[in-house]
């Protein structure tokens, strides 16, 4: 019987463990005695994602003025904490390809998780946060809970649905009637089972509810507005029918002047679909 997070995801193959190049990448960027010619030589070894790597660091998505032709340019020029931050976003979209898209178009689901990730940059550079890929990052991984709800409890799932379609109610709100917890929670447990940090953890445990967070309210309220924003601007659909509203007390907690909001929308719709065609092709 499902009764936690914990009991959904246990035994699950498919989230047992992080591809072992990301664990080589991570063991190698935390070693205070490694070098950035260190970190560049282990992700070289993947050839595929060295690849892809260097496909984002050369598009709009940095928009560098002078092309970056190797991972060791890319590591100098971008940081090591910032390119295993980019490293990890390819790689968990590669880990969670075959689930079936019976409730949920799966293309449609990624298209929305890499929007929310672009808009979570973009609103951490006007906020000026310090390592903006780490935003990338949860926002491509807020809604991965929903994958193993989708995936290991179908039937749940399905009734999830039900009670959302016919009550008009939040899909976050129908899982945890069902369930008796959301998709954040299961998100956070699968970031555990990784060893992830905790402030990756409670950013996602709490990206519908940032004002539930103990110790990062503002990083969970960037996630929060980046999602709302991006179900505004309808890129992508990760199941919801509608645009959650802002919580209003999140907002004014991000202190973003309204005049910086055209800006945000524009940097996400120039990196969009350049970004999309790198991160989800083949």
């Amino acid at each position: 019987m499902i009764t936690n997070p914990s009991d959904l995801i246990e035994g699950s193959v498919r989230i047992s463990s992080l591809p072992n190049i990301f664990c080589e990448i991570n063991e190698v960027v935390n070693d205070p005695y490694s070098s950035f010619a260190d970190v560049a030589n282990v992700i070289s070894n993947d050839i595929s994602l060295s690849a892809r790597l260097l496909k984002i660091v050369n598009s709009s998505f940095y928009g560098f003025p002078s092309n970056i032709e190797s991972i060791p340019h890319a590591v100098f020029v971008i940081g090591t904490k910032q390119l295993r931050e980019l490293a990890l976003a390819t790689l968990i979209l590669s880990n969670f390809k075959g689930i079936p898209d019976e409730l949920v178009n799966m293309s449609s689901f990624w298209r929305h998780s890499v929007a929310v990730g672009i808009a979570a940059r973009a609103i951490a550079i006007q906020m000026r946060q310090t390592n903006v890929e780490f935003y990338y990052l949860a926002g491509i991984l807020h809604d991965v809970g929903r994958l193993i709800i989708l995936e290991n409890v179908p039937e749940q799932a399905k009734e999830i649905f039900s009670v959302y379609r016919n009550r008009e109610e939040l899909l976050c709100n129908a899982e945890k009637e069902v369930l008796g917890f959301g998709h954040g929670e299961v998100g956070s447990a699968v970031l555990e089972t990784w060893n992830l940090p905790s402030e990756l953890r409670e950013i996602i445990a709490h990206h519908h509810d940032p004002t539930q967070s103990s110790n990062y309210k503002v990083e969970c309220g960037i996630i929060h507005f980046a999602d709302t924003l991006v179900k505004a601007m309808e890129l992508g659909n990760s199941g919801d029918p509608f645009v959650p509203p802002m919580n209003p007390e999140v907002w004014n907690s991000l202190q973003i002047p309204t005049n910086q909001l055209g800006t945000i929308w524009n940097q996400i719709e120039k990196q969009y679909q350049e970004t999309i065609e790198i991160f989800l092709a083949g």
